[in-house]
């Protein structure tokens, strides 16, 4: 959590790990309206791009923007858009990781 809590070049990430904190462990992936910048906005950028080395933190975000889509609080994604820009990603993943999201993907309709 505390890479995917400084993705917004360390800006205010002790904020973002402590909301992060609470959306995994105390709101089952869901955001509040309160939530919108932290911690969405680091859980967004870090559903944007893998980087080497964090697989897992990616698919996480990827996971909880998903999850948020269907669940009615992230009415600014589109899943169907978000999917294709994560082709080349979805493909380096090891593919636990691929198959998990990929299930998501197809849990959502898309």
């Amino acid at each position: 959590m505390h890479f995917i809590s400084h993705l917004d070049y360390g800006c205010d990430s002790d904020k973002h790990y402590e909301e992060l904190q609470k959306v995994i462990f105390e709101q089952n992936g869901i955001t509040s309206d309160e939530q919108f910048w932290y911690p969405y906005e680091v859980i967004e950028l870090g559903s944007y791009d893998l980087q080497d080395g964090h697989e897992r933190e990616f698919a996480i975000c990827v996971l909880l923007v998903i999850h948020n889509v269907v669940n009615g609080t992230d009415p600014s994604n589109d899943l169907e858009s978000k999917f294709n820009g994560q082709a080349q990603a979805l493909d380096r993943l090891p593919e636990q990781l691929r198959s998990i999201i990929l299930s998501a993907y197809v849990e959502a309709n898309i």
